[in-house]
């Protein structure tokens, strides 16, 4: 994204009311761009969020020059728990690079929480993956899972995790991963609450540990691409539902359009039930029925048991 086109998104976001605003990419340590973006942020009041794997946090120059123009938080996602398993998943031998700069982040943000996504790669390694975000240093682990990407007529759903093997694995290592990282752990769910024991999600409703649905179905943000496409979701990058300087260019043309019957009836879509099981189920407005993407991929009759 040039420079100036995010400058122009930032004022849109500004005059909108936009609160914080999440730089995520591919990896946004990599945008030439990305200290003046932030010296701008400093003047609007809105705060940002950096999702970075932290590799680039490494190098000491980098560092430095980060430390100078900084985001309000860092959200650091990692990718592996061992030389093996980046190498593996990412076809990268950069591991120790990697937990430099990720225990750079820890040190600088002593509360902020580590993220990773568990997905088919880290099938059989979520404890792996816990420890090690420990041994790095995060005060906290957070853990979200794989949904579908979908391009044109193509469902990418390749590094979906297999949902009983998920739910064993999680149900069986739970306890284990909460001593860890001494109760400090957040799952944000994607599938419907109803797939897990209902004993398991009382645990973690107890113990504040979990949390459900998204921006999506809350009608609370939307997503800038490079070109100014705006999506309702960064997995849906194929199907825009608007573009600056088509369908809006000030705080006040995104509002109305984001009001817009075009974009209402996108909403209205997405947050359909996907069962006849949650019409009337007890914890539909916690969970929504899980991600809308999900049933680009599955069957809900297949996936959505019920309590």
């Amino acid at each position: 994204m040039s420079l100036s086109a995010a400058l122009e998104y930032l004022r849109i976001a500004k005059e909108a009311g936009v609160k914080k605003v999440f730089l995520i990419g591919g990896e946004p340590t990599l945008w030439s761009s990305l200290f003046d973006f932030n010296d701008a942020l400093k003047s609007t009041g809105i705060k940002s969020v950096l999702v970075t794997n932290a590799q680039r946090f490494s190098d000491d120059r980098f560092w430095e020059n980060y430390l100078e123009h900084p985001n309000a938080y860092i959200g650091a996602s990692f990718k592996a728990f061992s030389q093996e398993s980046l190498l593996a998943n990412a076809k990268v031998a950069t591991f120790a690079s990697a937990t430099k700069g990720l225990r750079r982040v820890f040190e600088y943000q002593p509360n902020s929480i580590a993220s990773f996504v568990y997905s088919r790669p880290y099938v059989f390694h979520f404890l792996d993956m816990v420890k090690y975000a420990v041994d790095c240093g995060t005060f906290g682990v957070s853990i979200n899972f794989c949904s579908p990407a979908v391009h044109k007529d193509f469902v990418d759903s390749r590094y979906m995790a297999d949902v009983d093997v998920m739910v064993k694995e999680i149900t069986t290592s739970y306890e284990e991963a909460n001593a860890v990282t001494q109760g400090r752990l957040v799952f944000i769910m994607k599938h419907p609450l109803c797939v897990w024991p209902k004993t398991f999600i009382e645990t973690l409703k107890s113990r504040g540990q979990i949390q459900t649905t998204c921006h999506l179905q809350h009608q609370t943000g939307g997503v800038f691409d490079t070109d100014g496409s705006l999506f309702l979701c960064n997995s849906l990058f194929d199907f825009p539902v608007g573009k600056y300087a088509t369908d809006f260019d000030s705080g006040q043309s995104l509002v109305t359009f984001f009001g817009s019957k075009q974009v209402r009836d996108c909403f209205d879509l997405i947050r359909t039930y996907p069962s006849d099981k949650c019409v009337n189920c007890e914890v539909f407005s916690d969970c929504g029925g899980g991600c809308p993407l999900l049933w680009t991929a599955h069957s809900p009759e297949s996936v959505i048991k019920g309590w």
